[in-house]
């Protein structure tokens, strides 16, 4: 849903100079061949820098992740728009251009979430964006269906679906098929169309 070298277009801060050499190196090397040097390789300053303000590699991978979290949060289309609109615009943002870039983040994205699997404090990290992203996309499902433009009984579950598709189109675009996710675009979106708007709506 985002580009993630957007992220640190605007890089101030040792902080924010550290994650941005550890996203790209994390990009580069993976989860299990990154080490400390590697990101060093990526940063300008002194690699002691490095250790000043992380323990270890996973200390400052969570700090990454939280803050790439982070900014995938404040990316959630705000609800000021119509519900249709909110709902398209999400659409658009899942299956937006499949560049180098969105594959770069999309990767570094899938590196990390695969520790989830045997570490708890990557897992609680996305357990809490999941949520998050499950939350507001039902909260504007419910308000539709409340306006008449959304037919859906269960907008959590509609809302699950979305961040289920999220996460998939995240794998697919490690694999830079733009066709499968030009053809998965058009199904969700005829779901949308066809199962989520009210038959007022699809007139």
């Amino acid at each position: 849903m985002a580009n993630g070298t957007n992220f640190f277009s605007n890089t101030s801060g040792t902080r924010e100079e550290i994650l941005e050499s550890t996203f790209h190196a994390l990009c580069e090397h993976g989860y299990a061949g990154l080490t400390i040097s590697k990101i060093g390789d990526h940063f300008d300053k002194s690699q002691s820098l490095i250790y000043h303000h992380y323990d270890n590699k996973d200390d400052l991978l969570l700090d990454l992740l939280e803050y790439i979290l982070e900014e995938l949060e404040s990316q959630v289309p705000l609800s000021t728009q119509s519900p249709k609109e909110y709902i398209n615009e999400i659409v658009e943002q899942i299956f937006g251009d499949t560049d180098s870039s969105n594959a770069q983040f999309s990767k570094a994205v899938l590196e990390l979430r695969a520790q989830t699997a045997h570490n708890e404090e990557y897992r609680e990290l996305f357990k809490r964006s999941d949520e998050f992203v499950r939350k507001q996309i039902a909260l504007v499902i419910q308000e539709g269906s409340e306006q008449g433009v959304f037919d859906v009984n269960q907008p959590k579950q509609a809302a699950a679906l979305f961040q289920t598709v999220i996460v998939g189109i995240q794998g697919q675009r490690t694999t830079d098929d733009q066709n499968m996710i030009g053809s998965t675009k058009a199904e969700f979106q005829r779901y949308v169309d066809q199962c989520l708007l009210s038959s007022a709506e699809r007139k």
